[in-house]
């Protein structure tokens, strides 16, 4: 579809779009067919998340080598850290997945990477908090090393209680801590009974539903109606969308594409564009 009759579809239906569109891309991608993969000019030109977060690059390189070689460890919710806390697959693969934890050594590699010009830290997540020190040191001793001290067990019988252990530990505000237990739902056994109608409030999808309920990209809400607006949203999705998309997300899901629909459409009205450019044209 070309963006100007994207332009002229309500909310519900640009996001129903994108999330087809953009798993219609995964899909010829994957197969080996050539680009252009799309008609919509903005999703050839800028790099976009896949709909499911599971199937982009950096989390099945997680998932692929980390989490199902290792599943149930008992060091998972320590990978899982390290995992998002990098979010770079060369990184994490030169220390290999923390059978043991070893805080020194760790640290030790990723400085000898980083006075070799190689990039330990992934663009996706800000690191946020600073104590002092480089972020390497920072983030394996102020913000991991404490976690192991503690002892701390987590519960997996639902997404929220698991991220309310984590949360406010330093380094961990509220969507870095849903990303990991995002991935330890993946990584270890548990009930995680409410995986398909909670997450925790993060910038990008409230920036998202601002988007879709066309309302100032700044308001404050409170997670009550953000939770009540996005479950609203993903039981209408799962009632238009075919079974082999809607089957395979999760609320994370959604929560992810709610991200992706506010970069798009703020594309699509002029209003900015995604940072990253995508090779989906040529």
């Amino acid at each position: 579809m070309k963006i100007e009759e994207v332009a002229k579809l309500t909310p519900m239906e640009r996001l129903l779009y994108w999330i087809q569109e953009r798993e219609s891309i995964r899909l010829k991608r994957k197969a080996g067919q050539p680009p252009p993969w799309t008609n919509d000019e903005i999703l050839q030109r800028y790099r976009f998340c896949n709909v499911r977060r599971m199937d982009d690059k950096v989390s099945q390189w997680f998932l692929n080598h980390w989490y199902k070689p290792n599943y149930g460890h008992k060091n998972m919710l320590v990978a899982c850290c390290l995992a998002r806390q990098f979010n770079n697959p060369e990184a994490m693969e030169a220390i290999g997945f923390p059978k043991s934890w070893n805080p020194a050594r760790i640290e030790k590699i990723l400085k000898e990477r980083a006075s070799g010009g190689l990039t330990n830290f992934g663009a996706a997540y800000m690191i946020t908090g600073y104590y002092g020190g480089s972020k390497v040191s920072q983030v394996v001793w102020k913000f991991i090393h404490p976690l192991c001290e503690s002892g701390l067990k987590m519960k997996t019988s639902s997404m929220r209680e698991a991220w309310s252990q984590l949360v406010g530990k330093p380094g961990f505000r509220s969507f870095i801590a849903g990303q990991v237990i995002a991935d330890l739902r993946w990584a270890t056994s548990g009930v995680w009974n409410d995986r398909t109608t909670w997450v925790p409030m993060g910038p990008g999808s409230l920036r998202g539903l601002h988007r879709f309920h066309d309302r100032w990209i700044g308001t404050k809400i409170s997670e009550k109606q953000f939770l009540g607006e996005l479950n609203e949203i993903i039981n209408h999705c799962r009632k238009k969308l075919p079974q082999s998309i809607h089957g395979r997300m999760e609320a994370m899901d959604f929560q992810n594409c709610m991200c992706e629909f506010e970069k798009y459409t703020r594309t699509l009205i002029g209003a900015g564009h995604p940072k990253q450019k995508y090779r989906g044209a040529v």
